[in-house]
Protein backbone atom coordinates (compact mmCIF):
# COMPACT_ATOMS: atom_id res chain seq x y z
CA UNK A 1 0.00 0.00 0.00
CA UNK A 2 1.50 3.66 -0.78
CA UNK A 3 2.37 5.44 1.82
CA UNK A 4 0.94 9.02 1.22
CA UNK A 5 2.84 12.42 2.34
CA UNK A 6 0.56 14.31 4.27
CA UNK A 7 0.00 17.52 2.04
CA UNK A 8 0.83 20.70 4.33
CA UNK A 9 0.09 24.12 3.24
CA UNK A 10 2.18 26.70 5.52
CA UNK A 11 0.31 29.89 4.66
CA UNK A 12 3.21 32.82 5.11
CA UNK A 13 2.97 36.17 5.32
CA UNK A 14 3.98 39.58 7.53
CA UNK A 15 1.91 39.87 10.96
CA UNK A 16 0.54 42.87 11.73
CA UNK A 17 2.82 44.91 9.60
CA UNK A 18 6.40 43.28 10.00
CA UNK A 19 6.19 42.21 13.65
CA UNK A 20 7.35 38.94 14.25
CA UNK A 21 10.08 37.37 12.44
CA UNK A 22 7.51 34.69 10.76
CA UNK A 23 10.24 33.96 7.84
CA UNK A 24 12.74 32.90 9.74
CA UNK A 25 10.29 30.61 11.85
CA UNK A 26 8.56 29.00 8.39
CA UNK A 27 12.45 28.45 7.16
CA UNK A 28 12.98 26.55 10.50
CA UNK A 29 10.35 25.01 11.03
CA UNK A 30 9.60 23.51 7.39
CA UNK A 31 13.41 22.54 7.79
CA UNK A 32 11.78 20.18 11.07
CA UNK A 33 9.04 19.09 8.62
CA UNK A 34 11.47 18.07 6.04
CA UNK A 35 13.53 15.69 8.28
CA UNK A 36 9.98 13.62 8.72
CA UNK A 37 9.92 12.85 5.67
CA UNK A 38 6.01 12.39 6.08
CA UNK A 39 4.34 15.60 4.62
CA UNK A 40 4.52 17.29 0.76
CA UNK A 41 4.77 20.78 1.87
CA UNK A 42 4.10 23.65 -0.39
CA UNK A 43 4.96 27.14 1.02
CA UNK A 44 2.25 30.29 0.18
CA UNK A 45 4.33 33.28 0.35
CA UNK A 46 5.10 36.33 -1.75
CA UNK A 47 8.55 36.73 -1.07
CA UNK A 48 10.24 34.95 -3.71
CA UNK A 49 12.92 33.85 -1.75
CA UNK A 50 10.86 31.72 0.35
CA UNK A 51 7.71 30.66 -2.04
CA UNK A 52 6.61 27.71 -3.30
CA UNK A 53 3.76 29.89 -5.00
CA UNK A 54 2.46 33.18 -4.62
CA UNK A 55 -1.01 34.12 -3.09
CA UNK A 56 -2.62 35.24 -5.75
CA UNK A 57 -1.78 32.38 -7.67
CA UNK A 58 -2.80 29.95 -4.89
CA UNK A 59 -6.21 31.11 -4.74
CA UNK A 60 -7.27 31.17 -8.68
CA UNK A 61 -5.91 27.67 -9.28
CA UNK A 62 -7.86 26.50 -6.51
CA UNK A 63 -4.80 24.67 -4.86
CA UNK A 64 -6.02 25.33 -1.69
CA UNK A 65 -9.12 22.27 -1.75
CA UNK A 66 -5.55 20.08 -2.08
CA UNK A 67 -4.39 20.55 1.62
CA UNK A 68 -4.43 17.86 4.38
CA UNK A 69 -3.55 20.60 6.90
CA UNK A 70 -2.33 24.52 6.81
CA UNK A 71 0.16 25.86 9.28
CA UNK A 72 -0.89 29.50 9.71
CA UNK A 73 1.42 32.72 10.16
CA UNK A 74 0.20 34.95 8.16
CA UNK A 75 -2.22 38.04 9.26
CA UNK A 76 -4.43 40.96 8.42
CA UNK A 77 -1.67 42.47 6.85
CA UNK A 78 -1.99 39.87 3.81
CA UNK A 79 -4.85 37.48 4.79
CA UNK A 80 -7.62 40.33 4.82
CA UNK A 81 -9.55 39.93 1.46
CA UNK A 82 -13.40 38.16 2.26
CA UNK A 83 -13.05 35.99 -0.68
CA UNK A 84 -9.73 34.17 0.26
CA UNK A 85 -11.06 34.09 4.18
CA UNK A 86 -13.85 31.99 3.01
CA UNK A 87 -11.61 29.88 0.92
CA UNK A 88 -10.05 29.04 3.90
CA UNK A 89 -13.18 28.22 6.35
CA UNK A 90 -14.68 26.05 3.88
CA UNK A 91 -11.11 24.10 3.41
CA UNK A 92 -10.99 23.51 7.27
CA UNK A 93 -14.70 23.48 7.55
CA UNK A 94 -14.60 20.01 5.41
CA UNK A 95 -11.91 18.51 7.06
CA UNK A 96 -8.21 20.21 6.69
CA UNK A 97 -6.42 20.36 10.10
CA UNK A 98 -5.40 23.75 11.04
CA UNK A 99 -2.40 24.55 12.92
CA UNK A 100 -2.33 28.14 14.34
CA UNK A 101 1.30 30.13 15.27
CA UNK A 102 2.50 32.47 18.01
CA UNK A 103 2.30 36.08 16.96
CA UNK A 104 -0.97 35.76 15.00
CA UNK A 105 -3.04 36.60 18.24
CA UNK A 106 -4.32 40.16 18.22
CA UNK A 107 -4.34 40.32 14.45
CA UNK A 108 -7.85 40.41 13.81
CA UNK A 109 -8.81 42.74 16.84
CA UNK A 110 -11.87 45.16 15.79
CA UNK A 111 -11.24 47.65 18.89
CA UNK A 112 -7.74 48.44 17.86
CA UNK A 113 -8.53 48.73 14.48
CA UNK A 114 -7.44 45.59 12.79
CA UNK A 115 -10.24 44.00 10.40
CA UNK A 116 -12.23 41.33 12.13
CA UNK A 117 -12.61 37.58 10.97
CA UNK A 118 -14.33 35.80 13.59
CA UNK A 119 -14.27 32.82 11.83
CA UNK A 120 -10.58 32.35 12.47
CA UNK A 121 -10.67 33.27 15.56
CA UNK A 122 -13.07 30.50 16.09
CA UNK A 123 -10.64 27.97 14.72
CA UNK A 124 -7.62 29.54 16.69
CA UNK A 125 -10.13 29.60 20.20
CA UNK A 126 -7.78 31.67 22.01
CA UNK A 127 -6.79 35.24 20.72
CA UNK A 128 -5.42 38.39 22.14
CA UNK A 129 -7.76 40.85 23.85
CA UNK A 130 -7.91 43.43 26.32
CA UNK A 131 -7.15 41.92 29.11
CA UNK A 132 -4.09 40.08 27.45
CA UNK A 133 -0.43 40.73 28.14
CA UNK A 134 3.09 38.90 28.51
CA UNK A 135 5.92 39.42 30.73
CA UNK A 136 9.24 39.97 29.47
CA UNK A 137 11.23 37.74 27.07
CA UNK A 138 12.70 35.45 29.86
CA UNK A 139 13.11 31.92 31.12
CA UNK A 140 9.44 30.08 31.42
CA UNK A 141 8.76 26.53 33.13
CA UNK A 142 6.43 24.90 30.36
CA UNK A 143 4.23 21.81 31.93
CA UNK A 144 2.61 19.22 30.10
CA UNK A 145 -1.03 18.68 31.14
CA UNK A 146 -1.72 15.68 28.84
CA UNK A 147 0.72 13.15 28.23
CA UNK A 148 -1.29 10.66 26.65
CA UNK A 149 -2.70 13.01 23.45
CA UNK A 150 -1.38 11.88 19.97
CA UNK A 151 0.52 15.64 20.35
CA UNK A 152 2.26 15.00 23.80
CA UNK A 153 2.13 12.08 24.27
CA UNK A 154 5.33 10.36 26.69
CA UNK A 155 6.88 14.15 26.72
CA UNK A 156 8.32 15.78 29.77
CA UNK A 157 7.79 19.27 31.05
CA UNK A 158 10.81 21.86 30.26
CA UNK A 159 11.98 24.77 30.43
CA UNK A 160 12.37 27.42 27.42
CA UNK A 161 12.81 31.21 26.46
CA UNK A 162 9.66 32.66 25.43
CA UNK A 163 7.27 35.39 25.39
CA UNK A 164 3.88 33.98 27.41
CA UNK A 165 0.79 35.11 26.68
CA UNK A 166 -1.09 35.84 29.53
CA UNK A 167 -5.12 35.61 29.98
CA UNK A 168 -5.67 34.72 26.34
CA UNK A 169 -9.41 35.54 25.52
CA UNK A 170 -11.24 32.41 23.99
CA UNK A 171 -13.57 35.69 22.13
CA UNK A 172 -16.43 32.79 20.87
CA UNK A 173 -16.54 30.43 23.39
CA UNK A 174 -15.39 27.58 21.50
CA UNK A 175 -14.33 24.18 23.12
CA UNK A 176 -10.97 23.60 23.95
CA UNK A 177 -8.55 21.08 25.67
CA UNK A 178 -5.05 22.33 26.94
CA UNK A 179 -2.42 20.17 26.44
CA UNK A 180 0.35 22.22 27.42
CA UNK A 181 0.76 25.37 29.87
CA UNK A 182 3.47 27.49 31.05
CA UNK A 183 3.64 29.45 34.69
CA UNK A 184 3.25 33.51 33.80
CA UNK A 185 6.13 34.31 36.75
CA UNK A 186 4.55 37.80 38.57
CA UNK A 187 8.50 38.35 38.95
CA UNK A 188 8.83 39.04 35.00
CA UNK A 189 7.98 42.14 34.24
CA UNK A 190 7.22 43.57 30.40
CA UNK A 191 9.00 46.85 29.06
CA UNK A 192 5.28 48.40 30.08
CA UNK A 193 5.71 47.34 33.48
CA UNK A 194 2.96 44.97 33.26
CA UNK A 195 3.54 41.43 35.60
CA UNK A 196 3.06 37.90 34.64
CA UNK A 197 -0.67 36.59 36.50
CA UNK A 198 1.14 33.64 38.85
CA UNK A 199 -1.09 31.30 36.87
CA UNK A 200 -0.47 28.72 34.42
CA UNK A 201 -1.30 29.66 31.12
CA UNK A 202 -2.48 27.42 28.14
CA UNK A 203 0.42 27.52 25.59
CA UNK A 204 -0.95 24.39 23.55
CA UNK A 205 -4.35 24.18 23.23
CA UNK A 206 -6.80 22.04 20.36
CA UNK A 207 -10.51 22.51 19.74
CA UNK A 208 -12.62 21.47 15.88
CA UNK A 209 -13.82 23.56 13.28
CA UNK A 210 -16.57 21.74 11.70
CA UNK A 211 -14.73 18.70 10.43
CA UNK A 212 -11.29 20.17 11.09
CA UNK A 213 -9.14 19.75 14.01
CA UNK A 214 -7.36 22.84 14.79
CA UNK A 215 -4.14 23.30 17.36
CA UNK A 216 -3.33 26.62 18.47
CA UNK A 217 0.44 27.26 19.35
CA UNK A 218 1.46 30.27 21.84
CA UNK A 219 5.19 29.12 21.87
CA UNK A 220 7.47 30.16 19.80
CA UNK A 221 8.30 33.97 20.00
CA UNK A 222 11.07 35.18 17.61
CA UNK A 223 11.28 39.39 16.48
CA UNK A 224 13.53 40.62 13.75
CA UNK A 225 15.67 43.06 16.14
CA UNK A 226 16.28 43.02 19.54
CA UNK A 227 14.02 45.72 21.21
CA UNK A 228 15.48 45.58 24.65
CA UNK A 229 12.45 43.27 25.53
CA UNK A 230 14.52 40.38 27.06
CA UNK A 231 17.83 38.93 25.91
CA UNK A 232 17.65 36.63 23.08
CA UNK A 233 14.44 37.89 21.63
CA UNK A 234 15.93 37.95 18.10
CA UNK A 235 17.42 34.85 17.92
CA UNK A 236 15.59 31.45 17.77
CA UNK A 237 15.95 30.43 21.92
CA UNK A 238 12.51 29.78 21.62
CA UNK A 239 12.84 26.74 19.60
CA UNK A 240 15.97 25.17 21.21
CA UNK A 241 13.88 22.31 23.43
CA UNK A 242 13.17 19.51 21.69
CA UNK A 243 9.78 19.15 23.48
CA UNK A 244 8.62 22.08 21.61
CA UNK A 245 10.11 20.81 18.15
CA UNK A 246 8.20 17.79 18.73
CA UNK A 247 4.78 19.10 19.66
CA UNK A 248 5.03 21.76 16.27
CA UNK A 249 5.59 18.30 14.28
CA UNK A 250 3.10 16.26 15.76
CA UNK A 251 1.04 18.95 15.54
CA UNK A 252 1.37 19.47 12.33
CA UNK A 253 0.37 15.56 11.87
CA UNK A 254 -2.26 15.22 14.38
CA UNK A 255 -4.46 18.36 12.91
CA UNK A 256 -4.38 16.36 9.56
CA UNK A 257 -5.28 12.71 10.36
CA UNK A 258 -6.18 12.80 13.98
CA UNK A 259 -2.90 10.65 15.10
CA UNK A 260 0.79 10.45 14.83
CA UNK A 261 1.53 7.63 13.08
CA UNK A 262 4.13 8.94 11.29
CA UNK A 263 6.18 11.47 13.65
CA UNK A 264 4.92 10.48 16.94
CA UNK A 265 8.34 7.92 17.03
CA UNK A 266 10.59 11.09 16.26
CA UNK A 267 12.50 12.93 18.62
CA UNK A 268 13.84 17.01 18.06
Amino acid sequence: MENKKIRLHYLLGDVHWGGHDVHRVAEFAIGLLRRTDAFDITCVCDEPRLSDITFDAYFTSGKINEADVFVFNCGNYRFNVKEEQVLLEGAVARGAGFVFMHGDHPCYWAEVGMKPWAEIEKMAGLMWRESTRHGDYADAKIHIDDTEHPVTRGLTDFVTRDEIFCTCANVHGVPLQVLASAYSDPDVISRHGLHGTGAWEPMVAIGQYGQGRTLNLLLGHVWPFYTGHGMGEDTMLSWKPGQLRTIFVRACEWAATGDTEKTGHLSF
